[in-house]
């Protein structure tokens, strides 16, 4: 009888036992990972790993560097030490080295086991592979952060552009609209998401026809773009482009209308002023007798008044682009298309006169000055050209060019006697030693070589308006030239100091008396307008691949103004200075005219007091 108590401990016992195992064989047909630890953690006794983790058959003390990611053991140190303190059941969640040398996801708990006196004598622990659940969660993580990221982007987009840009649902509510369209409708996003329309603002037939394009778009799939006027709530009314765009789900249907509106009103003014001021230009130009045409910036003709088609007897449409250069004299046409094209490239203005061939088969003389256009930005737009007829006066100067003509041929012959005996009265009166005679003489003389040079010059301009001057290019170098020129211009001027710079060799293409003709004018201008025994630079050299002569002087100067027209006909300048200065202005014009036919250029520069400095420039060949 004594025994019953007895035997009911070893019945409890055995009984603990049975539920124990139990809960172990539970454990590990539950879990992927059974583990038994030490007391305090130090020793791993067992470890069932099934094909998660590498098993381990014997006890093992660095369990943790084997097992666990090294940036979690630290974590896991933490979990045991609260574990063992409070008595507690383990569990945490880390990451660990599987089996197959990866990276792994495990949820491990482990429970303490207690002796009698309530010690922990061991640890047994479960764990369960929890990598693809942790996948999915960093997975939908990047998702949200990529759409996070996403919209921080639109709404940073959204919110700069002065765009209105919103997004309807298929009820027609707005489900998002940016920052520019809460503040064209004075709204917030609180007080107009959600809302239709007609509850933001919108007038009625406003409201009517955007939701009658809501539901075409769903219909159709396509967008729609237009253009209406409405009412800015700081602006007032303004007109706006706008453009709306299905937005379709995965299966292909319509689930919203995204739409972008812009502010064009300042634009549609530019063009309402643009148009007025279009309309005033052409109705000037239709109503003026004056010959008015534009071009763009590829020099192409673009409109011609209507002034040029009663003159040449074609409509606008054969005049456009380039079919004006078919009416041009076939002496005029490449010589005035030179003139044109040089112009556009260097968008400078152009002055020009030329015969165009008009309706009754006669040519007549324009007079034309070109002047270019510019955007609003500034950038080239092309030409505005402006002429007028000066047929007439082209007949007058060629009439008064007949009469200079003839005059000076026929004063030529008595004059060239003239000087012939005043040599030989000269060389006489030297030899009589008649010293007064011979002086009178030789000042008769020279009075006499300024009269030939006077009368050959305007035999020059004579031939070169007629179209009789010729210019016989040759190839030769500058710098013999420059020399020639040297010798004769020491000689014939001991009144100045005439100083040539060294020449390198630089070889051209052209006249060679002519060239010479020009420089030995530009040196008698030097000689002319500056003091005696001042000092006359004389110099040629190679500047941008291009032969340049250039004359400076020490003289009185010659405005600013004065300056473009040095090179006109018969101009000479109107200074109290000049007065007793002889001439008739052709000597620039003729240098001027020659250097232009070997595609050259001619230019001054000066500031008055101080003296003149004359350029022109050669094309130069190999």
């Amino acid at each position: 009888m004594n025994t019953m108590p007895h035997d009911k401990g070893h019945a409890a016992a055995d009984q603990l036992t049975q539920s124990e195992e139990r809960y172990r064989a539970l454990v590990t047909a539950t879990s992927d990972v059974v583990y038994r630890m030490s007391p305090d953690w130090k020793v791993m006794s067992q470890l069932d790993g099934g094909s998660f983790l590498l098993d381990t058959g014997e006890p093992i003390d660095n369990w943790v560097e084997k097992y666990i990611h090294p940036e979690d053991q630290q974590k896991v140190y933490e979990a045991i030490e609260i574990a063992i303190r409070t008595k507690t059941i383990f569990a945490l969640e880390h990451r660990v080295l599987r089996a197959d040398g990866t990276l792994g996801w495990t949820f491990s708990r482990a429970v303490p086991l207690f002796n009698e006196q309530g010690e922990i004598i061991e640890w047994f622990g479960a764990a369960n592979d929890v990598s693809a659940r942790k996948q999915t969660e960093q997975d939908l993580q990047d998702a949200k952060d990529a759409a996070e990221h996403q919209k921080r982007t639109y709404e940073t987009i959204t919110s700069s552009t002065p765009d209105l840009i919103y997004v309807f649902a298929l009820d027609y509510t707005f489900s998002y609209a940016n920052e520019a369209l809460l503040a064209m409708w004075g709204k917030t996003w609180d007080t107009a998401i959600g809302k239709r329309l007609i509850e933001n603002g919108y007038e009625q037939w406003h409201a009517d026809m955007h939701e009658r394009e809501i539901d075409q778009i769903v219909a159709t799939k396509q967008s729609i773009r237009g253009e209406v006027a409405f009412p800015h709530a700081v602006l007032g009314r303004r007109v706006y482009d706008y453009i709306l765009n299905p937005v379709l789900n995965a299966q292909g249907e319509v689930e919203a209308v995204a739409g972008t509106t812009r502010d064009i009103s300042d634009i549609r003014a530019a063009e309402n002023t643009l148009a007025e001021s279009e309309a005033r230009f052409r109705m000037m130009a239709e109503a003026t007798n004056i010959y008015i045409a534009t071009s763009d910036e590829s020099s192409n003709a673009t409109y011609f008044n209507q002034s040029w088609t009663k003159l040449t007897g074609r409509p606008q449409k054969d005049l456009l682009a380039y079919g004006w250069v078919d009416l041009l004299h076939p002496d005029d046409q490449e010589r005035h298309v030179k003139v044109y094209e040089k112009a556009f490239k260097a968008h400078k203005p152009l002055h020009d006169a030329f015969r165009v061939l008009n309706s009754e088969g006669e040519y007549r003389w324009l007079l034309i000055d070109g002047f270019p256009r510019n955007y609003m930005d500034g950038s080239f737009a092309g030409f505005i050209s402006a002429g007028i007829d000066i047929t007439e006066l082209k007949e007058d100067e060629q009439r008064k060019n007949d009469f200079i003509s003839m005059v000076s041929h026929e004063l030529k012959t008595p004059l060239t006697s003239a000087l012939s005996y005043v040599q030989v009265s000269k060389k006489r009166a030297t030899e009589a030693n008649d010293t007064v005679t011979a002086g009178m003489l030789e000042r008769t003389e020279k009075q006499l070589g300024k009269m030939t040079r006077i009368i050959n010059g305007f035999l020059n301009v004579s031939r070169l308006e007629s179209g009789k001057i010729q210019i016989d290019a040759q190839r030769f170098d500058m710098a013999e030239l420059m020399e020639e020129v040297k010798e004769e211009a020491l000689i014939s001027n001991t009144g100045h100091q005439i100083k040539f710079g060294y020449t390198k060799s630089i070889w051209v293409n052209a006249d060679r008396e002519k060239i010479a003709q020009v420089i030995q004018n530009f040196i008698s201008n030097a000689v002319k307008y500056s003091r005696p025994n001042s000092t006359i630079q004389v110099r040629c050299k190679l500047v941008d691949g291009k032969a340049q002569v250039c004359t400076s002087d020490e003289g009185i100067g010659i405005n600013h103004e004065d300056l473009p027209k040095l090179f006109e006909r018969f101009y000479r300048v109107k200074d109290s200075e000049m007065r007793n200065i002889s001439g008739f202005g052709i000597g620039l014009y003729l240098c001027n005219e020659i250097i232009k036919r070997h595609d050259g250029d001619i230019w001054a520069e000066s500031t008055v007091g101080e003296g003149s400095t004359f350029y022109f420039t050669l094309p130069t060949v190999e």
